[in-house]
């Protein structure tokens, strides 16, 4: 272990239900690096820092922090040690302010040692200007969108006076304009000596910021890689064990005759979106896009019947409609919500209760479920989402993060949906993992399936739809065609 080693997990090894999922994994950090741990979904990445954490306790194995061997045991021993995490899945207080969950256990006092609420939500506005997000530090968490609050999330770990910042996928809710201004704080905090953990599926991002790599396949390290000195396709290959080929996405081509699936006109929602009028043809894939704040989520929201509208008009399949959720899904349309955790599935359910979920009454006979034909349908299921499981039977909140999204996107598909409504379909999904859903969501087209994504990633959209709408402040800036349209005239649009 060399001088500057601040952490150093050795040897871990972590088991559940009798199921190896660390075997004897290594990891060193050193003083003032950003060293990214990279994986496919389930490799044991989060499982990994969720045993620094203290959340789990491994089977066997070492951690030392600044040359002292620790037992790690709860949270607050690591953050005595001076460690700050910000999970995938995000864990606020609804019903406390930006503020106040920015600085919970560390908020202003006055002379007097009570509470200093106007001292406590300035220190946050500096905080979220220096970030360059307009979120109020007075609005309570509940009313913010997933990538607002995975902002907070990410600026109440800098609040803190941590040697050491573990982020897992901080980036997978932020637009492009706002992962430079978050490159930028953390070469800040490089520069002051900090050491950052930094757990992501985008290879760019991991090639951009991060000094140090280090591959975890199956529970076993699988690569160590240095800034400069490594390929995208080598850290492909070190995550899937073998050269797998991605396919190159074909943007699907609409015959101007072809008919209208979807149409909106006009559609008003005050504060949220205003005038919006687009129509999506059958079997066409149609990218929506936008800053933070640009109503884009809203829009998918309400489009499925979620969210209200106060005026303008829905027409689907050539019929004037007023979305509800049930008549919607009623109607072959599916929506895979931004917000997995909370709308997506149920944590303590299994896959073959969350994937068959919305199908049910297909394996009905006599009032009685037909438990065979429900098990083969899961099965067939997330083996074409390629789910890693122990079995069917697992429970979903179990699995990894990104396991969970494709179990979630099973479920919208298990229902063969004429219109698939995805916002943010691939977060913290894995690179190989994205390019089977891509497949999927391109055969579904083909097939005559009508497809929407909103998303803040642009090389999704720009590999996959055939055109795309960029919304600004409510409004639709502009539409452009894939094929003729670069991602940095996106952001050139959405700025």
């Amino acid at each position: 272990m060399k001088k500057n080693t601040i952490v150093s997990m050795q040897d871990i090894v972590m088991s559940f239900s009798g199921n190896q999922v660390l075997k004897k994994v290594n990891f060193e950090l050193e003083k003032g690096e950003v060293h990214a741990i990279m994986g496919a979904n389930g490799a044991g990445k989060s499982t990994l820092i969720k045993i620094l954490n203290g959340i789990y306790h491994a089977v066997s194995g070492t951690i030392i922090i600044d040359g002292e061997r620790v037992s790690i045991n709860s949270p607050s021993d690591a953050e005595k040690l001076g460690l700050a995490f910000v999970h995938q899945e995000l864990n606020v207080c609804q019903d406390l302010s930006v503020a106040e969950n920015m600085y919970m256990g560390n908020m202003r006092r006055t002379s007097l040692g009570t509470y200093d609420k106007k001292g406590t939500h300035q220190r946050a506005k500096q905080l979220l200007e220096l970030m360059g997000v307009d979120i109020d530090p007075y609005v309570n968490m509940r009313y913010l969108r997933t990538a607002e609050k995975q902002i907070v999330e990410i600026l109440k770990a800098l609040t803190q006076d941590a040697k050491v910042v573990v982020l897992d996928e901080p980036t997978s809710s932020l637009n492009e304009r706002e992962k430079q201004k978050f490159f930028e704080i953390i070469q800040n905090m490089k520069d002051k000596g900090v050491s950052i953990i930094f757990i992501s599926h985008f290879l760019e991002d991991i090639m951009a910021i991060c000094d140090r790599v280090t591959v975890i396949r199956d529970g076993v390290n699988s690569g160590l890689f240095y800034k400069g000195k490594f390929t995208k396709d080598e850290l492909v290959d070190a995550m899937m064990g073998q050269k797998k080929v991605v396919e190159q996405a074909k943007v699907p081509t609409i015959s101007d005759d072809a008919e209208i699936a979807l149409e909106l006109s006009s559609l008003c929602r005050k504060n949220k979106f205003k005038d919006i009028s687009l129509k999506v043809k059958k079997g066409d894939i149609l990218g929506i896009c936008g800053l933070l704040g640009a109503g884009k989520t809203e829009l998918a929201r309400t489009i499925f019947g979620l969210d209200y509208y106060d005026s303008g008009k829905i027409v689907l399949f050539g019929e004037e409609i007023k979305p509800e959720p049930y008549k919607m899904v009623k109607k072959g349309v599916s929506l895979l919500t931004e917000e997995r955790k909370s709308e997506g599935f149920v944590p303590l359910l299994s896959i073959r209760e969350n994937a068959t979920m919305s199908i049910l009454s297909q394996f009905k006979k006599m009032f009685v479920l037909d438990r065979n034909q429900q098990n083969k349908t899961a099965e067939l299921l997330a083996n074409k989402m390629t789910v890693k499981m122990s079995g069917i039977e697992q429970t979903v909140g179990s699995l990894s993060g990104g396991n969970q999204q494709k179990v979630v996107i099973a479920k919208c598909l298990a229902n063969e949906p004429k219109l698939f409504i995805l916002d943010e379909p691939t977060r913290g999904v894995d690179v190989y993992a994205k390019s089977e859903i891509y497949n999927l969501l391109r055969k579904a087209a083909a097939e005559g399936r009508t497809i929407l994504i909103f998303s803040s990633e642009l090389e999704e959209l720009l590999e996959n739809c055939s055109q795309i709408v960029v919304l600004k402040k409510g409004k639709i800036q502009k539409v452009v065609k894939s094929a003729e349209t670069s991602k940095n005239e996106l952001l050139s649009i959405m700025g």
